[in-house]
């Protein structure tokens, strides 16, 4: 079928009308409509923005005027507690100033009425004389008269000693401490002469003093702080090989090339230490710190002319700036008055005023002092550094001399012969070093070649010496021995061998290759850092402070103004010290002459890890704690060594029962600067949190805590604790530093 091509035109649908296309000003018009309602709706944003961050403002500022008058609120409060605090403090040590006056006083008094025939150490017109009559003295000359008249020096130098350590150095001028000083040495010397002429009497009568079995010298004479002994070869017997002093546990061998010569032994030993004092490694020794000389300026001189115009382009430059500044404060005027920013600068300008007038003044703290810095050790290896060990048992010498002619007697006469001087000769003894060893049969040969040539009675062989420890001495670790070298002033390690040390015989062994003056040391810091502490009340004026150092464990009595170590430390080294009341100062003394020491010295964070806190924070805790030590117990924490050094934690507790506290009635304080907290965690927490047990209370200091959180019963100890028993707590808690050696 066809179709034509007019009936398809006709089936086509009709054409439908489009939208009316925009023209150009339609456009723009719907342009300026969208560019409007933007600008309105970024209008509205930024009004919304401005007047939250009006909001924002306002509300910083009452968070900071909270904020402000909260922290001047705490300034009030600081600054009456610590007033309190002071005041109470103040008068502590106001009693504690009259007591030792008083008591200094009474002693000078009492030294002064003394009729014993001693000198005043302290008059240079009496020790001058007795010095000088002491010297002159030579009719004196027997040991048993000798050893008392050293009882007197020595007393005489202690006097002198403790005179340099009680006198406060307000008192005492430069000249007195040297004058005393002075004396000391004199008094050591005179010692040493009068001992020297001792030992020279014994040797000229050797042969009447002879012991009927051996037929040699065996003399010992002692007092409680000196034991003499002398052995004299008198027989040149040579199968004697070694000889023992059995009442001061004293050995040593004899070799064949002594045993056949005219010698003598002296074994001297002392309880005091006369020789370290003289070493430069005896006291700390703090850095020089190099001042900075700031460089001159030249100053080069300037013609008039150059003057004039100098100061002419100098006031044209202020009429500048000075013009400059008056145009940019005329623009920011202009400025603030478009924005309304003068209402808001007159608003803070108000606030400024408002705020300077309501800071209060907050409590002064002293000023905290530059931490001191030490001088490195930098002698050889060999030279023993006093600051990191310290003798203990005292100093002994071990001399060879020589024997002096004997008398004779021939008929009725015994003749003697005169020695000029009449002092001890020393001989000299350098022990030959060992051989080294063969290797092989030719060398062996050669070896015993030149054995068969050498005369045997030419050896000489190391001196073995065997030492009984002393019984009031407690060594916790192996001792070394050493020499003092009398040239370059200081203790040796080197000149031994052969060290055998015997725990439990408490003996020790050696061989030494020189004679001379010997001792034995110990590390000075081996019980530091310790690993806990507990201040424990017992009653009013009484507590026990307890100590697990790294290898002993302490307990200390206190009681008013003495203290003791406690019955129950059962090392029989310490037996002496057990129960015997005395000061704090005697104390801290006779333990480390004892080789117990808990007490760092003031450069002793030089040689132990410690816990780095703010010196004037722990000063104050320690007073703090001696002043509750009657009611509180506190304890150390594992939590102090993760803060910083302007916080210190510990444990503390209300305790008024004289028993040992369980775990959970411990509970943790913060100490810092400006605010002493008691916390909600325990010791045993996983996550340190600093909540306050006490919200919305604020305490400057552990004294007000303590005393406005506790009961009736714990207020009534603190309150009638008595200045003394604070002192002394204050003392050893000083002295121990606890909370930063633990």
């Amino acid at each position: 079928m066809s179709v034509d091509k007019c009936s398809l035109v006709s089936l086509k649908p009709p054409k439908k009308d489009g939208k009316k296309k925009l023209t150009k000003a339609d456009k723009e018009k719907l342009k300026r409509e969208e560019a409007e309602r933007k600008a309105q709706e970024e209008e509205e944003a930024r009004l919304q923005a401005v007047e939250e961050e009006k909001k924002r403002k306002q509300q910083e500022k009452l968070e900071a005027a909270e904020r402000k008058k909260l922290e001047n609120e705490e300034k009030k409060i600081r600054k009456i507690q610590m007033a309190e605090l002071q005041e109470i403090l103040q008068g502590n040590r106001n009693n504690l100033q009259r007591l030792h006056d008083d008591r200094r006083k009474k002693a000078k008094w009492a030294r002064y009425m003394r009729c014993d025939g001693s000198p005043d150490p302290t008059i240079p017109g009496e020790i001058n004389t007795y010095i000088n009559l002491r010297l002159e003295e030579t009719t004196r000359t027997h040991p048993k008269l000798i050893l008392k008249d050293i009882e007197l020096d020595l007393s005489l130098i202690a006097e002198l000693e403790y005179m340099l350590t009680d006198t406060p150095l307000e008192e005492l001028t430069d000249r007195q401490v040297a004058a005393y000083k002075e004396t000391i040495e004199e008094l050591q010397e005179v010692i040493r002469g009068k001992l020297d002429r001792a030992v020279f009497h014994v040797l000229c009568d050797a042969s009447t003093m002879q012991d009927p079995e051996t037929y040699n010298l065996q003399f010992v004479i002692k007092n409680p702080e000196i034991q003499l002994c002398i052995w004299g070869n008198l027989s040149k017997n040579p199968k004697v090989k070694s000889f023992e002093f059995q009442d001061v546990g004293f050995t040593f061998d004899i070799p064949r090339v002594l045993a056949l010569s005219d010698c003598s032994f002296q074994v001297r030993m002392t309880k005091y230490d006369h020789y370290s004092m003289y070493s430069k490694t005896f006291s700390p020794r703090l850095k020089k710190k190099e001042e900075v000389v700031p460089e001159p300026v030249e100053e080069t001189e300037e013609k008039p002319e150059e003057e004039e115009e100098k100061k002419e382009g100098e006031e044209g430059a202020e009429e500048e700036a000075e013009a400059d500044r008056e145009d940019t404060e005329d623009l920011m005027a202009q400025l603030r008055k478009m924005d309304g920013g003068e209402e808001e600068e007159e608003e803070q300008d108000t606030e400024k005023k408002e705020e300077v007038e309501e800071e209060e003044e907050d409590f002064e703290d002293p000023s905290t002092p530059e931490p001191p810095e030490w001088e490195d050790f930098e002698e050889d290896d060999d030279v023993v550094d006093l600051r990191a060990y310290n003798v203990l048992g005292g100093v002994f010498s071990f001399d060879l001399m020589a024997l002096p002619p004997q008398p004779k007697a021939v008929n009725q006469w015994t003749l003697t012969r005169l020695v000029n001087p009449p002092q001890i000769e020393l001989m000299e003894y350098v022990a030959e070093l060992p051989a080294p060893a063969a290797t092989s049969a030719q060398t062996k040969d050669q070896k015993d070649t030149q054995t068969q040539e050498k005369d045997k009675r030419d050896a000489k062989p190391p001196i073995g010496v065997t030492i009984k420890l002393p019984s009031d001495v407690m060594f916790q670790e192996e001792p070394q021995v050493v020499r003092w070298d009398e040239d370059k002033k200081h203790w040796r390690l080197d000149g031994f061998s052969d060290i055998v040390y015997n725990e439990e015989n408490r003996t020790f062994s050696f061989k030494m290759y020189k004679f001379g003056i010997m001792a034995l040391i110990q590390e000075t810091h081996i019980n530091m850092p310790f690993q806990s502490w507990e201040l424990r009340p017992r009653a009013v004026n009484k507590a026990v402070l307890s100590i697990i150092a790294a290898i002993v464990e302490l307990d200390i009595e206190i009681e008013n103004s003495m203290c003791c170590l406690s019955t129950s430390f059962e090392d029989p080294a310490l037996r002496h010290l057990k129960g015997q009341m005395m000061t704090p100062a005697d104390l801290i003394q006779s333990l480390r002459k004892a080789g117990v020491n808990v007490f760092p010295s003031e450069d002793s964070s030089k040689y132990v890890s410690i816990q780095n806190k703010h010196p004037v924070l722990e000063s104050r805790t320690y007073e703090q704690m001696a002043l509750t030590a009657s009611a509180m117990a506190y304890s150390w924490s594992k939590w102090n060594q993760d803060k910083e050094a302007d916080q210190i934690i510990f444990q503390g507790s209300e305790h008024l029962s004289d028993e040992r506290l369980l775990e959970e009635d411990w509970t943790l304080f913060q100490a810092g600067k400006r605010q002493v907290k008691q916390l909600t965690m325990t010791e045993f927490d996983e996550v340190f949190t600093e909540e306050s047990k006490h919200p919305g209370t604020f305490k400057s200091n552990l004294y007000h805590l303590i005393v406005d959180t506790g009961s009736e019963e714990a207020k009534d100890r603190i309150y009638n604790s008595s200045y003394e028993f604070v002192d002394c707590v204050q003392q050893l808690l000083e002295a121990t530093k606890v909370l930063t050696y633990s």
